[in-house]
């Protein structure tokens, strides 16, 4: 009876533990290059993989942006590789996305000094020709070709208590006597935020920062002209190309004629 109770329980916690522990270990997961850009792959919660562009990467004539899931339904096979679909795009000089995508065949390979390579084999949308990549010898069925792409770093580990790092918003130990409020948000490594939103409140004034997209981050500007209350709050929020969140705020108050509008000289402030 006691070994019976042992393997219910067994089975029960395997039930219990989640698809993402499962798939933790993974080969195809992590930053991949590709063409010159970047493609993070991850796990879906249906067990299925996804690659998506986390820096521009060409393909063909056409660039594939960041944010776009430029490879999905990547499903593990039995000999060890992996089979999915690829984004196209119709070759014009408007680059437009092709509605059907192509099929695709992934395999990880281990050198001899430990380092990984993902190769990829394409078949163009028309196609019904599945590629494969054997464990050993030449692929087949590819009818556009294949490439090989080095492994850059694993999957970036973004949680909420690292909003400092990301979210640089400037001290407040002193008053502001400044007409504008910078805040500089900062790409994680593998991982840019596509999505940003910075927000002033000062009694029922309501104001959105404009955004400055720089090669590493973003600069947002707050207008401090014209507040009619000495203190303000800035919050801000952001989203990440993996869907990671983070958010901060903090307090602010005025000093000297801001809140009224006039020039002035500018003076420093805590950082």
């Amino acid at each position: 009876m006691r070994k019976g109770l042992l393997s219910l329980t067994f089975f029960v916690t395997l039930l219990l533990v989640p698809a993402s522990a499962a798939q933790a270990d993974s080969p195809i997961e992590g930053v991949w290059s590709f063409n010159g850009g970047k493609v993070a792959v991850e796990a879906n919660p249906d067990g299925s993989f996804r690659g998506v562009v986390v820096a521009p990467t060409k393909f063909s004539q056409c660039l594939h942006p960041v944010g776009e899931e430029v490879w999905s339904q990547i499903r593990p096979q039995p000999d060890g590789s992996f089979w999915g679909l690829h984004q196209w795009y119709f070759e014009t000089s408007e680059c437009v996305p092709n509605p059907e995508r192509g099929l695709t065949a992934f395999r990880v390979v281990t050198g001899g000094d430990g380092s990984k390579s993902l190769e990829v084999c394409f078949s163009e949308p028309a196609s019904k020709s599945q590629p494969k990549i054997p464990p050993s010898g030449s692929p087949s069925g590819a009818t556009y070709g294949c490439s090989t792409s080095a492994r850059i770093s694993p999957l970036p580990s973004v949680e909420p208590a690292d909003a400092p790092k990301y979210i640089l918003l400037p001290g407040n130990g002193l008053c502001l006597s400044r007409p504008t409020l910078k805040v500089r948000l900062r790409n994680p490594s593998g991982d840019p935020i596509v999505k940003a939103k910075v927000l002033l409140r000062s009694g029922k004034i309501r104001r959105r920062a404009k955004l400055a997209h720089k090669s590493n981050g973003i600069v947002a500007t707050l207008n401090l002209r014209r507040l009619t209350k000495p203190k303000f709050t800035v919050s801000v929020s952001v989203t990440t190309v993996l869907g990671h969140q983070l958010t901060r705020k903090r307090a602010y108050r005025l000093c000297g004629p801001v809140a009224a509008g006039n020039k002035h000289r500018h003076h420093k402030h805590a950082a």
